[in-house]
């Protein structure tokens, strides 16, 4: 995943130009190379050192997670894998850059993004998906 991110946002930086739409998909996908500071949807804009520092610490906790419990089986160590490489990919464009590199927009989601953010989204739904699996086969309820 890290490998992949860092070289899409590679080829985003050397290809497209920046603030301008590339469509890709006409009224669908666009490609438009921005840089944030902050984490989604604009929270934290301009401290990205501040994000930085959060993101390591949600890796180390997630790394600790995975490693110490199999939380969600199989799936559940997937997604804890997507969020931690899409972590790391962002984590890297922070410290080489000082700011995360996005470059894909489509038209239903609210904001620009990378592989790296497609990663952790997808990550956070496949484990919510593997810890209801993971309860439902145990047989018990989720406390209120």
């Amino acid at each position: 995943m890290l490998i992949a991110d860092q070289a899409s946002k590679g080829w985003a930086r050397a290809s497209l130009p920046e603030g301008r739409d590339v469509a890709v998909i006409p009224g669908w996908l666009w490609y438009r190379l921005l840089t944030n500071t902050g984490a989604t949807l604009g929270v934290l804009s301009g401290h990205s050192q501040l994000v930085g520092i959060l993101s390591l610490l949600i890796v180390a906790a997630l790394a600790i997670v995975a490693i110490r419990a199999q939380v969600g089986g199989a799936l559940g160590m997937i997604a804890l894998g997507a969020i931690i490489g899409g972590a790391l990919g962002n984590l890297v464009d922070r410290v080489r850059l000082g700011a995360v590199t996005d470059f894909i927009e489509i038209r239903v989601w609210p904001t620009d993004f990378n592989l790296a953010d497609a990663a952790i989204r997808l990550g956070v739904v496949i484990f919510l998906i593997a810890l209801l699996i993971e309860v439902a086969r145990s047989g018990t309820k989720p406390s209120a």
